[in-house]
């Protein structure tokens, strides 16, 4: 059984009837992913229910699918469910800013009287979404964390009591960092969980800050069993390892996860690969200083703008030219900076290389 499977499972109980969930959860969070741009009612204070969301959507011409999941599918089950069909969506934002490498987008969802969910989207398939992701291994605060924050203290102000914050992929890393930075009477009195569905991490002064320590008793940590997106930086979290029906990376895909009735089912641990790449990133970077990782990004996400390149699913369509465009870009950069990649690539193969030569090692050990 995945989400979908749940919404026709649990579709006709209602919040009232059944208390919320973390499958409920990743429903909000997937559901985040609608384009609402053109569904005026969706961005204000009194916003619309999930029914009346989905008949604006029929009416609507559609756009090209997302590379990983179509939240309509969802939006489709849930409109025709008791369960969610009258949740309230409300507040919707989608702020797409190339200046600051930002992509950010938040909406939330008022399922009770006194309990809402504020949910915040993940990387679209823009690149800019994707260039904030990798600004996060050298920046102490992205554009949209600080967006993310400034969005919970503003819907808490007219929201319920009750505040349940989350998001899927680097959306879990702005409910993190949203419910650890937003005004401490929010933080402490208001929120009672916030989830992170394989959210990447954060770095080390944020994990060490009085404001992450605060809320990190509140947090829920899902993790697909191969993930490569959810152990990415640092965190003190505990993680939860669930099953996905996937494989390696496509474990990303929130439909893809296993539910058991109304939780997410567990794995028995990480997968070999996720810890062979988890370590192998996390020891890569620990080696690099930040400007040789900034230089990396700058480069490497530059070298695409000149291309034409928009989005993800652009880079399928001409790889050699991308090719070009990135070897070009690094021929132009200054001596120094060009050979600070070049050995990152090789320390990176290295790394790759020491991680699986010690896990070897271990796995002799303990059978000997």
């Amino acid at each position: 059984m995945n989400m979908l499977d749940y919404i026709d499972w649990r579709g006709d109980i209602t919040f009232e009837e059944k208390g919320f969930n973390e499958v409920d959860s990743l429903v909000f969070c997937e559901l985040s992913y609608l384009d609402m741009d053109r569904v005026e009612a969706a961005h204000t204070g009194d916003g619309m229910t999930v029914a009346a969301l989905y008949e604006a959507y029929a009416g609507l011409r559609p756009r090209p699918k997302p590379i990983m999941n179509d939240a309509l599918i969802a939006l489709r089950k849930a409109a025709i469910s008791a369960r969610f069909r009258d949740v309230i969506v409300k507040r919707y934002v989608n702020d797409v800013n190339p200046d600051e490498h930002a992509q950010f987008s938040a909406v939330t969802f008022i399922y009770r009287e006194d309990e809402a969910y504020v949910a915040f989207r993940g990387t679209d398939d823009t690149l800019v979404g994707w260039r904030e992701d990798f600004n996060m291994s050298f920046l102490s605060e992205t554009y949209g964390q600080k967006a993310a924050v400034d969005y919970l203290n503003s819907v808490a102000s007219e929201t319920p009591d009750k505040l349940i914050v989350g998001g899927h992929s680097k959306g879990g890393n702005f409910a993190v960092y949203a419910a650890a930075f937003c005004d401490p009477d929010v933080r402490e009195n208001r929120i009672v969980r916030v989830y992170s569905n394989d959210g990447p991490g954060f770095r080390k002064e944020v994990t060490d800050s009085e404001e992450y320590a605060a809320i990190l008793p509140k947090i829920v940590k899902l993790v697909p069993e191969s993930s490569l997106v959810g152990v990415l930086l640092g965190g003190k979290e505990r993680c939860r390892y669930i099953k996905s029906e996937a494989k390696l990376f496509a474990q990303h895909d929130p439909y893809t996860w296993c539910v058991k009735g109304p939780r997410m089912e567990d794995a028995p641990d990480r997968s070999q690969v996720s810890v062979f790449m988890g370590d192998t990133i996390k020891n890569w970077l620990s080696g690099q200083d930040e400007e040789h990782r900034k230089t990396l990004v700058d480069v490497l996400f530059d070298s695409l703008e000149t291309t034409g390149v928009d989005t993800v699913g652009d880079l399928n369509n001409a790889p050699m030219r991308i090719y070009t465009a990135f070897m070009k870009a690094l021929s132009n950069v200054d001596g120094e900076s060009k050979s600070s990649i070049q050995q990152m690539m090789q320390k990176f193969i290295a790394t790759g290389m020491d991680v699986m030569t010690n896990g070897m090692k271990k796995d002799f050990t303990n059978n000997n």
